[in-house]
């Protein structure tokens, strides 16, 4: 494996920490040293990158080799979390993410991570929680996904007050968020601001590809506007693109 794929990996997933630290009885922080780093590292990012592959049983291989190396480091918890998620054991999957921000709260990347998991397993009200836990660290470079998330999160709970909130956050920070523009003019349709809900269609269409809810949203919003035009342009669109969805369906059906 070449150093750059291996860089690429780590940074794709989680962030690499040699050190962990947590708390005892509300003290200073207790600093715990690896036994070997520098092997339960590269274990890490071996695990990785067999995960990426697919090769799910030598990636455990090595993730474990790597907590028995050094069973505080972090990034290992995070990373073989990931892992069990994947394969669908959710007890594990939830007590190596708990291992991982125990150990440092500041690691946004297992924060996101375990709060993708948590809003999985329907955990609403505690993923947000930990979504906004990882926009704290403020060297975090993905706050904007993260309150996307949170966005996504609350208004599965229902919450579309606290949704909106979190989704205008995160194009705040990054007005080419997709999902978000998508999800705000849901929302503003929802709200019969039929005009707002336009603008964050026409801005999805210039950061994304057209996805059959979309599309979905952008006849509904036209057909408020009694624009014949634009629905029939968007239902055309869908039909071509989308013939089998249940969105081309409902459009069929004239059900929008």
């Amino acid at each position: 494996m070449t150093n750059r794929v291996s860089k690429r990996i780590v940074v794709a997933l989680i962030s690499l920490w040699l050190v962990g630290c947590t708390t005892a009885g509300g003290g200073r922080p207790i600093t715990y040293i690896a036994p070997d780093p520098k092997a339960a590292d590269i274990n890490v990012q071996l695990g990785l990158s067999y995960m990426q592959r697919g090769n799910y049983e030598i990636a455990l291989e090595k993730l474990e080799k790597a907590l028995q190396q050094n069973p505080n480091l972090p990034s290992a918890h995070n990373a073989i979390a990931l892992l069990f998620q994947r394969l669908g054991e959710s007890d594990k999957a939830e007590k190596h993410f708990k291992e991982s921000v125990l150990r440092d709260p500041r690691y946004s990347e297992a924060q996101n991570n375990y709060g993708v998991f948590l809003c999985e397993q329907k955990h609403y009200e505690a993923a947000v929680q930990r979504f906004l836990e990882a926009t704290k660290n403020p060297l975090y470079e993905s706050k904007a996904q993260a309150l996307e998330n949170a966005g996504t999160c609350a208004n599965r709970i229902p919450d579309q007050t606290l949704a909106e909130h979190y989704f205008l956050q995160a194009l705040q920070l990054n007005p080419h968020l997709s999902k978000s523009l998508l999800q705000m003019a849901k929302l503003r349709f929802l709200n019969v601001e039929y005009e707002q809900a336009l603008s964050y269609i026409q801005r999805y269409q210039q950061v994304a590809n057209w996805v059959p809810s979309a599309l979905y949203t952008a006849i509904q919003i036209g057909n408020k506007l009694n624009d014949q035009d634009a629905v029939s342009s968007y239902a055309l669109l869908l039909r071509g693109k989308f013939p089998d969805s249940d969105e081309a369906q409902l459009v069929k059906r004239g059900e929008y």
